[in-house]
């Protein structure tokens, strides 16, 4: 008899869209089939960690990484942590004896593999959520502008919310990104022409040795949808922005009509990812694709959104492979007939 928490797992997993026809890879026991579909669990995997009964937070086996991802796909993770503080994210990394790691925060613009995760996934949802009140200043032409510290953790679009109640202007564009502040930093997220690099003042990240590093903005390099930052990789825990005092009532009039377009022009009611195409130089990837007559194009339970054709959509039992089957067709037939290659937004990971 399977008890509660394996009961809810295993019903959340039947739930995900994966492809009952999974094949089994290196590393992997036969699958057992409960509920309908196959778990595949990994025999290579060590059952615990030595940082298991050292931290605060919660470590969890075999986690179905769909209920963490906005599009609602994915297989199991081998280890899913979720740290309580920054004490738990360096015994974490000081203790995980080389095992691959990935950081995962709202779990937007990402693709998870239908076989999962091999490795540690941390999520940072239960921690590095501060935002401190801004710090105001003048500068020596008489503007007056403020810094703001904020968590890794912290929603993209709560942050907007929160530096709009105090006149800050600078990121307003950026309210209807559903990702993370730390997400946000690493692939320079942007909106309507505003990218987050525009106002970083600084990044604050803990190395894979565990130690604390910041990192001044003239060491951070700011490109479409990324940010390179000097050798050596790390996990981002706090990030400083330097925001210019404007009127309130102009900021959340900003605010307001983003979100009114966002709302009218793309499928919020339905699990996505964002955008899954970077936009050509001077063109929209979503007026490509639309011109190629691919909206509501569909490979299993995925879809090109007929409402923005640079999305794709979780018809409700999709899995990755339907995802990523759907992603190489447009970009050949696109290809094919416009001449341009789309480049991926989509950050696609596991096995």
């Amino acid at each position: 008899m399977l008890s509660g928490p394996w009961k809810q797992r295993l019903i959340r997993y039947a739930n995900t869209g994966t492809d009952n026809r999974l094949l089994m890879g290196d590393g992997l026991k036969s699958p057992t089939i409960i509920l309908g579909r196959k778990i595949l669990q990994n025999k290579t995997m060590n059952p615990t960690f030595s940082f298991h009964n050292k931290i605060k937070g919660e470590v969890r086996y075999d986690e179905i990484m769909s209920a963490y991802t906005s599009m609602r796909i994915g297989g199991p993770a081998d280890a899913f942590v979720l740290p309580a503080n920054l004490k738990d994210l360096q015994l974490i990394l000081k203790h995980r004896n080389h095992t691959p790691i990935h950081i995962l925060g709202e779990g937007t613009n990402l693709l998870v593999r239908d076989r999962g995760i091999r490795g540690i996934v941390i999520s940072l949802k239960n921690c590095f959520k501060s935002v401190k009140r801004p710090v105001f200043y003048k500068t020596p032409d008489g503007r007056e502008r403020a810094v703001v510290q904020v968590g890794s953790g912290v929603k993209l679009s709560y942050l907007a919310k929160y530096a709009a109640r105090y006149g800050l202007t600078g990121i307003e564009r950026l309210v209807g990104i559903p990702g993370s502040v730390g997400g946000a930093v690493v692939m320079n997220a942007g909106a309507e022409g505003t990218e987050i690099g525009q106002v970083l003042r600084s990044v604050t990240r803990v190395t894979l040795d565990g130690n604390v590093q910041t990192l001044k903005r003239g060491e951070l390099t700011f490109s479409y949808r990324k940010t390179s930052f000097p050798p050596g990789n790390g996990v981002i825990i706090e990030a400083e922005l330097d925001l210019e005092k404007g009127e309130v009532a102009e900021v959340h009039r900003t605010m307001d009509d983003h979100l009114s377009r966002r709302g009218s022009t793309q499928p919020l009611n339905m699990p996505n990812s964002g955008s899954i195409f970077k936009n050509p130089p001077d063109d929209k990837a979503g007026r490509l694709i639309e011109s190629a007559g691919l909206k509501g194009y569909s490979i299993g339970g995925a879809s090109v959104s007929i409402k923005h054709a640079n999305f794709i959509v979780n018809k409700g039992n999709a899995s990755a492979e339907n995802v990523v089957q759907l992603i190489e067709h447009i970009q050949k037939v696109v290809e094919e007939k416009t001449g341009t290659k789309l480049e991926q937004e989509i950050v696609i990971i596991g096995e």
